[in-house]
């Protein structure tokens, strides 16, 4: 896989600010309410959000939190920023790989109600029974 080598840390902490700046904005929320939320000052999250500042991770889930994210949520967002979707990944033929990439993020009570459905699809719709051959009657 190639990686652009233009991104630096200083690019990368400036596009999680705008995209932090970005999701409070758009949840109507002011910048000393996230902060209080999250255990920030909001001069602190200030200069996050401009890219002046480093976050810590912890810091970064109490944000989130406060913004009602999940943080995978902005980290997606941070990905695109970056250009990560470019590649396009296609699914690979092997059905048991397939079904590994696709459950692999799935929470696992998620993981249980597609279980359960796939066993009530299967008792609901047995397969169908095969057929006797056809043969030759004996004589009576």
């Amino acid at each position: 896989m190639n990686f652009a080598h233009s991104e630096t840390a200083e690019g990368i902490r400036k596009g999680l600010g705008s995209i932090l700046r970005a999701r409070r904005e758009s949840a109507h929320r002011t910048l000393t309410e996230i902060a209080a939320e999250a255990g920030l000052s909001p001069a602190h999250l200030s200069e996050v959000e401009r890219g002046r500042k480093e976050i810590s991770v912890d810091k970064l889930v109490a944000v989130t939190h406060a913004l009602g994210l999940h943080p995978a949520q902005v980290f997606a967002d941070l990905a695109r920023l970056l250009g990560a979707e470019a590649e396009q990944h296609a699914w690979p033929e092997d059905p048991p790989v397939k079904l590994r990439l696709a459950t692999a993020s799935l929470p696992l009570e998620a993981l249980r109600s597609v279980a359960d459905f796939s066993a009530y699809l299967a008792m609901a719709n047995p397969p169908p029974k095969p057929k006797e051959r056809i043969g030759f009657l004996p004589r009576r």
